[in-house]
């Protein structure tokens, strides 16, 4: 058992990139005494990038500076990690003295070492601010949604979940902060079970020059699993057949907002063929609160 041990562990060591690319990412605590204020101050340690790394603890380090002077002499200053993503952490830092309290969000990217907004995953369109309002520059993220703030330094009471704000998603950057399933047509007579707020990514084969399209139907509670939106992708090696048509993948994806049970029924056809489609499937998602 020992041997086994010691070889797991080597291989670890080997390929760090490959083993632990997709784990969460470390936060330690150090605790100091700033401007008369004990201060817990969080630290990232272990991201891929150290450049980016130090960046982002200067950066914290610089609010719990500030937060120190909030709190004064006999203060306290306080962390809690509420979004831990591989290359996303957010933190809600709150200063304390007496019965008075100050909070602060910070929301790093560890890929550029700055902080990020709802800019970076969501559009910035009338749904989101149907949905969050206009003003969203004190935002909180966390494992579910995204917490908002009346005023600079206020409690983050206002809370919108990720499914709410799917209908905005900027669906190339939305897989950093979401669960993405995706499927493929082997899923036919299956099933899934998600969580509100994940998304589904549907590939595809297709070749829309032939005046083919995928199109889908969902049976289920009105507006709980909504498209949002799709792109297409052909391989650069992919030869064209006689007519110059390519065939690639098609993507569509679908955004989880309400618990239910959903069938969906995919039909590769001409939308004006009312003979039918060539090839179809069905499959199921559960959606879970």
């Amino acid at each position: 058992m020992k041997h086994i041990a010691s070889l797991l562990l080597s291989a670890l060591l080997l390929v760090p990139g490959l083993a632990l690319a997709d784990q969460p990412t470390t936060v330690l605590t150090e605790v100091r005494n700033t401007k008369g204020a004990t201060v817990h101050v969080p630290y990232i340690d272990g991201a891929n990038d150290e450049t980016m790394e130090k960046a982002a603890n200067q950066l914290l380090n610089d609010v719990a500076e500030e937060m120190a002077g909030k709190a004064g002499r006999g203060g306290t200053v306080s962390y809690e990690v509420t979004l831990d993503r591989p290359s996303l952490v957010s933190v809600l830092l709150t200063a304390k003295n007496g019965g008075s309290a100050y909070h602060k969000a910070v929301n790093i990217d560890l890929t550029s070492g700055k902080e990020f907004g709802l800019d970076g995953f969501f559009f910035d369109n009338d749904k989101r601010k149907g949905i969050v309002g206009a003003k969203t520059e004190n935002v909180l993220f966390t494992e579910d949604g995204v917490r908002v703030a009346d005023h600079k330094g206020g409690s983050y009471d206002h809370f919108y979940s990720y499914g709410q704000l799917v209908p905005c998603a900027r669906i190339g950057d939305i897989g950093r902060l979401l669960r993405v399933w995706k499927l493929t047509e082997n899923a036919a007579g299956k099933s899934i079970t998600v969580q509100k707020g994940d998304l589904l990514a549907i590939k595809l084969s297709a070749n829309p020059t032939t005046g083919m399209q995928w199109i889908r139907t969902i049976d289920g509670p009105a507006d709980g699993l909504v498209g949002n939106g799709e792109s297409f992708v052909i391989p650069r090696d992919t030869p064209r057949d006689s007519s110059g048509a390519s065939s690639g993948t098609l993507i569509q994806f679908l955004g989880a907002m309400t618990p239910g049970t959903y069938t969906v029924r995919m039909s590769y056809q001409k939308p004006w063929d009312k003979m039918g489609s060539i090839r179809q499937f069905l499959y199921t998602v559960v959606v879970k609160e």
